[in-house]
């Protein structure tokens, strides 16, 4: 929201809250019908309504952006996993805000310049530029959105950017705060340091090899209980409905295979490639006085060098004949034998003669190769195709009285049997499941369902079904000490290496600052253990900001160094797991700062921008009743 926001500053609100709600239109296509049943409105503000159309196109774009993001199409639950529903929920619940709260102040947008602004937008425009009125029909036409609907829309948006200019249009951080900010970013400092890891104390003795050591772990264990507590678990029966589970390759007709294969022949098979090189000439003159010199016997490589030109200049590179954009030149590059010279093409861009260095024939696989996977491909379709029906026939066996694993098992899908499996999706082992369809809202449901009561399927993004019932619940209880001894062990060695590290660290840290030096220090505790072996000397880092690191000194350990004085000493966490850093403020640096660039002083204004538009968006909210339909928003992702 913030984004769309700042857009607004510039005055080009409308083309963001455009793309939104208009532009992604042409991609998703969804129809107003899909919805019924779960009312007309996903968010409601006092007078103002955010349609289910609205609401899932606003999702579908963020999706999207998601998805090219990550390099994939992401599914519905990664994208909840990412927070999408919520960002989009709150989103959308401000504008409908600002919407309302416009509409109480009588705020207003004349028809002649809602107009201009609908009329200046490209995806309305035909290919000469111009607003073409078919063309909005068009795009509205393919979501089902009437044009009215459009228009209204598209005045609300306009008239937030009314509210959102007056609010925080030349808002701009103070000089004095870029300069305090310049000189805290710009800040130096150096450290000595030395790392201490478990190594470093010696192995901890094993508990369980003295007398009394299974006592002193069951004093940890009675002392850390709560860790040592296994969750609920509920062993569920899970059947699956998607085009994969029903899809029969062999129920294919071998004729529709060979139909298909010959249709798509194309996508078997690999054109033929030639590597072409190209020497143009200013005119057909100096290209036939070139051609006569080839006649003659000069090589082709010896006409590039006397044209001051090199082999690297006239290679077209390895191509198929529809990737060279000239049809003259690819006809006669690919009329050449490999190695030969053409005589001068008149071409596009003047005339040339060709050079053909290599040719890879082209191939086409047979259908015997390609068989399977037609076969799978086609079979998906058929199955896809019958999803809905397979679903209604499963949905008529349990209303006949059948058991989920007898209607499943009477339409052809096998059920699945999780023994058990906790709200997080781990196994009784700890090991997560993660081939559960659906699996957060599944969970979801399964913990707040009873064994033995029938649900209703869950929608496997827009193409399956997965159906669940509860067969048995395992209270959360507490796991007795035999049964976690191994980790209780664990554990406590774990904590006790940690401590000897903290205190080993923790000694050093006194001594240097009682006033011993840093080497002294470490010679004393870390004498060489064999005449070979270099006495260990305190580490310097290299001048460092707040936000450096180094591959000992992370990123906490460095920031924890700029909050103390010159020459103070003080122990960080390490890198790597249980070590523990000693570290000295060894010099801070008193260089003049440089000024912040303009790309960070326009980041300090936006964000001030961004803080002032959450405070007033706040604040509106505050004063406003806000309704979400929650089974509105569930059916319209859902579909």
């Amino acid at each position: 929201m913030l984004s769309m926001l700042r857009g607004a500053m510039g005055g080009w609100i409308a083309k963001i809250f455009l793309a939104l709600l208009v532009l992604s239109f042409a991609v998703w296509g969804i129809s107003g019908s899909m919805f019924q049943g779960v009312g007309n409105s996903a968010i409601t503000v006092g007078q103002t309504n955010v349609g289910l159309l609205e609401y899932r196109l606003a999702y579908d774009r963020q999706l999207n952006l998601l998805s090219r993001q990550f390099g994939t199409r992401l599914t519905r639950e990664q994208a909840q996993a990412l927070g999408l529903d919520q960002t989009v929920l709150s989103q959308m619940v401000s504008g409908a805000v600002m919407d309302e709260t416009a509409r109480r102040m009588g705020l207003g947008m004349s028809d002649d310049r809602l107009a201009g602004i609908i009329g200046s937008d490209e995806a309305f425009q035909d290919a000469s530029g111009q607003f073409s009125r078919s063309q909005l029909r068009a795009v509205l036409n393919s979501i089902g959105m009437p044009e009215d609907h459009y228009i209204e829309t598209r005045r609300n948006v306009a008239v937030r950017q009314q509210i959102i200019s007056a609010t925080a249009e030349a808002a701009e951080m103070p000089d004095a705060f870029a300069d305090f900010l310049a000189t805290y970013q710009g800040e130096k400092r150096r450290f000595d340091y030395t790392v201490v890891t478990p190594a470093d104390i010696g192995p901890i003795a094993d508990p369980l090899a003295t007398e009394d050591g299974k006592a002193t772990l069951e004093s940890f264990y009675d002392e850390n209980k709560a860790d040592y507590i296994a969750p609920e678990y509920r062993k569920l029966k899970i059947v699956k409905l998607e085009a994969s589970d029903i899809a029969d390759p062999a129920a294919v007709d071998p004729t529709t295979v060979r139909e298909d294969y010959e249709a798509r022949k194309d996508q078997f098979s690999e054109p033929e490639r030639r590597t072409v090189q190209q020497l143009v000439f200013p005119d057909l003159d100096s290209a036939d006085a070139a051609a006569s010199k080839l006649a003659g016997g000069m090589s082709f490589d010896a006409l590039v060098e006397e044209e001051g030109k090199t082999l690297e200049d006239v290679s077209l590179g390895t191509l198929t004949k529809t990737q060279i954009p000239d049809p003259a030149v690819a006809d006669a590059a690919f009329s050449l034998d490999e190695g030969a010279t053409s005589d001068p093409v008149k071409g596009l861009f003047g005339t040339v003669i060709l050079r053909v260095t290599d040719v890879q024939e082209g191939s086409t696989k047979p259908l015997t190769e390609v068989e399977g996977e037609i076969r799978q491909a086609l079979a998906l379709e058929a199955a896809a195709n019958e999803i809905y029906d397979t679903h209604d026939r499963l949905e008529d066996e349990r209303a006949a009285g059948l058991s989920l694993s007898e209607a499943a098992s009477a339409v052809g899908l096998k059920p699945r049997v999780i023994d058990a499996i906790d709200r997080q999706a781990r196994d009784a082992e700890g090991n997560v499941i993660t081939d559960i369809p659906q699996s957060r809202d599944l969970l979801s449901e399964a913990f707040e369902t009873d064994p033995g009561v029938e649900t209703d399927p869950l929608q496997i993004g827009t193409e399956g079904f997965v159906w669940f019932e509860v067969d048995a619940v395992m209270p959360e209880r507490q796991k007795e000490f035999d049964e976690v001894i191994e980790q209780v062990r664990s554990d406590w060695l774990a904590e006790q290496t940690s401590e000897a590290v903290s205190s080993l660290a923790q000694t050093i840290r006194e001594r240097i600052a009682g006033g011993e030096s840093f080497n002294i220090v470490l010679a004393d505790l870390f004498p060489p253990k064999e005449e070979e072996e270099l006495q260990r000397i305190a580490q310097q880092s290299v001048a460092l900001t707040r936000d450096s690191t180094t591959n000992e000194l992370p990123s906490a350990a460095v920031e924890a160094g700029f909050s103390e004085p010159l020459d103070a000493v003080f122990v960080a966490d390490g890198a790597e797991d249980q070590s523990r850093i000693v570290m000295k403020v060894a010099s801070i640096s008193d260089e003049q700062a440089e000024d912040l660039p303009a790309d960070a002083i326009q980041n300090l204004n936006a964000s001030l921008t961004d803080d002032l538009v959450t405070q007033m968006i706040a604040q509106m909210r505050g004063d406003l009743t806000v309704e979400i339909n929650q089974d509105a928003i569930r059916a319209a992702l859902a579909r």
